[in-house]
């Protein structure tokens, strides 16, 4: 059978009198792969999962049930099976190289432990042998002190005289010392007091000047979730990756690309996206599930398992 499911879109898009153009405000794909779909040219399309979920989109927007196009053009659909066995070997291989090493390192392992081993025995020894040597030669030397001393007794009167007036001014010292902490320690919880009444709210301010409110849950196979965010710091977005996912980024205003619109893998995350000017962002994933989305830190949560999301961002 020859391929018809490029031909079955294009024929309900024109009976629509619709353009590609407006099938691509409709959909957010780009009109180039919308092309490549009606041509069957699905090679030109980012993987053989955004075919498929891109073709469900063309179809929602044209008036056709995906799901019954699909089963009726099940034949025309790319098959996962070779690109899965390919991923398995990969897998595959990647893992026999650390068994590999593992079973190196193994095999040295009691060598290395006994010779570290070997090496704290003598450090505890030495580290023993020279304080015993330390003891002795302090020992002497006190023992020489001591017989070199000649202790001359005074007379207790001239002693105790003598102590009373040093006794007496030390004590006065103290006392003027102990009065002077506690006239810092009064200041001190006085300007802390204080300090707590200027600013009783502490942290409050700023943590009520960021605010993410869920506007509206997407539905069907391919649901846009609308936030509305609310914030007086300058925004920042954050994608971190845990997968491979095909990612789409605009600034809503004026339909621009902020980032490149293909595949990111682990290795480039996080993917970080300059929205410091932007009112509304528009960001389409084809891995939502392992896609995590932050403004300024904060996780903007897919609502659905559905491996194809959408989320428009309101900046407010």
């Amino acid at each position: 059978m020859e391929k018809e499911i490029g031909a079955r879109l294009r024929n309900a898009r024109e009976s629509k009198g619709m353009s590609l153009e407006q099938v691509q405000e409709t959909t957010k794909i780009k009109t180039r792969y919308l092309h490549a779909i009606e041509e069957n040219d699905f090679n030109v399309l980012p993987g053989k999962f955004y075919t498929r979920a891109f073709i469900r989109e063309y179809a929602s927007a044209v008036g056709i049930d995906p799901e019954q196009m699909m089963e009726e053009h099940k034949d025309e659909m790319p098959s996962f099976e070779k690109e899965g066995a390919a991923q398995y070997k990969s897998v595959q291989s990647s893992s026999k190289e650390p068994a590999a090493k593992r079973g190196n390192i193994n095999k040295y392992l009691p060598t290395v432990m006994t010779f570290v081993l070997i090496i704290g025995i003598l450090f505890v020894a030495y580290i023993f042998i020279m304080d015993g040597n330390n003891d002795l030669g302090s020992g002497a030397a006190e023992q020489e002190a001591s017989s070199n001393d000649i202790s001359v007794p005074e007379p207790s009167e001239a002693a105790d005289s003598e102590s009373t007036p040093v006794s007496s001014e030390s004590s006065g010292e103290e006392s003027a010392d102990d009065e002077e902490d506690t006239n810092k320690e009064q200041s001190g919880e006085e300007g802390s007091s204080s300090s707590e009444k200027e600013n009783p709210s502490g942290n409050d301010q700023e943590s009520e000047s960021f605010e993410i409110s869920l506007a509206e849950k997407g539905t069907g196979n391919f649901p846009q979730h609308t936030y509305n965010i609310s914030t007086a710091e300058e925004k920042s977005l954050t994608i971190e990756l845990k997968g491979t996912a095909y990612l789409e980024i605009q600034g809503e205003e004026t339909g621009e690309n902020l980032i490149s619109p293909i595949e990111y893998s682990p290795a480039d995350s996080p993917v970080k996206v300059d929205v410091s000017d932007k009112k509304q962002v528009f960001i389409k994933t084809g891995n939502a599930l392992g896609t995590i989305v932050k403004i300024n830190g904060e996780q903007i949560d897919f609502q659905t398992q559905q491996a194809t999301q959408k989320l428009l961002l309101n900046f407010k």
